[in-house]
C-alpha cells in the first residue's frame, strides 16, 4: 500500500532529514557566491554518479520515467553559468561510495531522498536568485528542477514507489533511504556523523 511505504520512508528518516537540512542551512541570509557554487559543485559531485548507478540498478520499464528525473545537467548548467567555465562539472570531485542499490527497494528508498528534495528546492530557488541576483533556471536551475510541475512529479514519485516496491523490500527501500540522507550529510556538511540505522 502506498501509505505504508512513503509513511515509513517519512518517519523513519526524519532525523536525517533534519540533520542534513541544519547542517545546509539552505536558507540562511548571509552567504557567500563562492560558498554558493562550492555547494552545487558538492552536490553534482553526489548527484551525477548516483544517478549513473540508479541508471544501471532500474529495470528497463522504468528507464524513462527515470531519465526524466534526471538533474546532474541541471546542476552543470549552473555551475558553467555562476563560473564562467563551461568546463566546471567536469573537475569536480565525485564520491566514490554509494549507498548500495542492488534491488528495486533499495533503489526507490535512496530515489525517495533525492526526488523529495525537489519539494525544498521551491523554496531554496527563489531565495538564493534573489541572493545572487539570479535569473529563474539559470544559476538555480537544479533547486527549480521541474518547477510548476513538481507537485506532479512527486505524485507520479509516490505511485510508481508504491507500485513497484514490493512489501518484503520496504526494509531496504528505507535503509537505502536513510544510507543516502548519511551519505549526503557526509560529503556535503561538516559533520560527519552517521543518521544512525533504522529500528
Amino acid at each position: 500500500m502506498q501509505y505504508d511505504l512513503l509513511s515509513r520512508l517519512k518517519n523513519e528518516t526524519a532525523e536525517c532529514h533534519t540533520r542534513l537540512e541544519n547542517a545546509l542551512d539552505l536558507m540562511r541570509l548571509e552567504w557567500s557566491r563562492e560558498d554558493y557554487v562550492a555547494l552545487l559543485e558538492g552536490f553534482y559531485g553526489y548527484v551525477a554518479p548516483w544517478e549513473d548507478a540508479v541508471a544501471t540498478f532500474l529495470p528497463e520499464r522504468l528507464r524513462d520515467f527515470f531519465e526524466e528525473r534526471r538533474k546532474a545537467s541541471l546542476l552543470a548548467s549552473d555551475l558553467a553559468l555562476l563560473s564562467g567555465d563551461n568546463d566546471r562539472a567536469s573537475s569536480v570531485t565525485k564520491i566514490e561510495q554509494l549507498p548500495a542499490m542492488d534491488g528495486i527497494g533499495r533503489v526507490f528508498g535512496s530515489m525517495y531522498v533525492m526526488e523529495g528534495s525537489t519539494l525544498g528546492g521551491r523554496f531554496i530557488a527563489p531565495h538564493v536568485a534573489a541572493l545572487f541576483g539570479l535569473q529563474s533556471g539559470s544559476g538555480n536551475a537544479y533547486f527549480e528542477a521541474y518547477g510548476l510541475r513538481t507537485g506532479s512529479m512527486w505524485k507520479a514519485f509516490r505511485e510508481t514507489a508504491s507500485a513497484n516496491v514490493p512489501p518484503e523490500q520496504h526494509d531496504e527501500a528505507v535503509d537505502a533511504a536513510i544510507a543516502t540522507f548519511d551519505g549526503l550529510h557526509g560529503w556535503l556538511g561538516e559533520v560527519r556523523t552517521s543518521c544512525g540505522a533504522t529500528a
